[in-house]
């Protein structure tokens, strides 16, 4: 067993984010095609609420492991948010990898202010870091150009796991790699996936950003950890 203590750390929502989601992605690149469409952002909102994995996470994906394989089942899904916006089947079949490209346009993508200060705080006390996202194939991609490379150690992201998070797998894949560490804790924005999905295969865990009862420990911000682990050494 590793003598190392480690973070997993929840990416988008946590660590950083995109502004609108996948809704303005699609929409921004409805308005740049087709800027003579009447349909608004919120004709394609009801589309992203349903269809991704994530939205099932009680059911593995094993065969969406691949970039290709994972993009070309969510493409569909955008295929047919732009269709129930207005747009034709073939027109929808022309914007849809289109929109995949732009929410991986790393343009759209921020860190939150506290994050850098975070995890060099916390590097400094001995943790090492891995992101456990449900989230693209290409997240590493993502993370290694908004800078976070020199900090995180590994990651995890179900587009290629093939578990979501609240799956017990997925948390125990992780653990897998990392040759189970001595010391682990989830830190995490939302309630059911990060926190008391990690809880229920015994791993503790912080809630970040979003209140909620139902966790134990809670941070409003990122740069509150520190004191809060070091408080837990003592």
């Amino acid at each position: 067993m590793s003598e190392k203590k480690t973070i997993l750390w929840d990416f988008d929502g946590t660590l950083a984010h995109r502004p609108g989601m996948w809704t303005q992605a699609l929409f921004d690149v409805l308005l740049e095609r087709q800027p003579l469409s009447t349909a608004t952002i919120e004709d394609i909102r009801p589309f992203m609420r349903d269809g991704f994995p994530w939205h099932r996470p009680r059911e593995p994906h094993l065969h969406l492991t691949t970039a290709e394989d994972w993009w070309a089942e969510i493409e569909q899904l955008f295929v047919r948010a732009y269709v129930g916006a207005g747009c034709s089947a073939h027109e929808a079949a022309l914007l849809a990898p289109l929109a995949h490209l732009r929410y991986l346009d790393i343009q759209g993508w921020l860190l939150f202010e506290d994050t850098l200060p975070a995890l060099d705080a916390l590097t400094q006390q001995g943790w090492e870091h891995v992101i456990l996202s449900n989230h693209v194939p290409e997240l590493p991609l993502i993370v290694a150009a908004l800078g976070l490379s020199p900090y995180i150690h590994a990651i995890f992201t179900s587009g290629t796991t093939g578990y979501e998070k609240p799956h017990p797998q997925a948390f125990r894949y992780a653990l897998d790699q990392l040759d189970s560490p001595s010391v682990v804790w989830m830190v995490g924005d939302n309630i059911e996936a990060d926190v008391l999905g990690a809880e229920a295969v015994g791993i503790p865990a912080i809630l970040v950003r979003k209140q909620d009862e139902r966790a134990h420990e809670y941070c409003g911000a990122l740069t509150e950890l520190p004191a809060l682990f070091a408080n837990f050494a003592t």
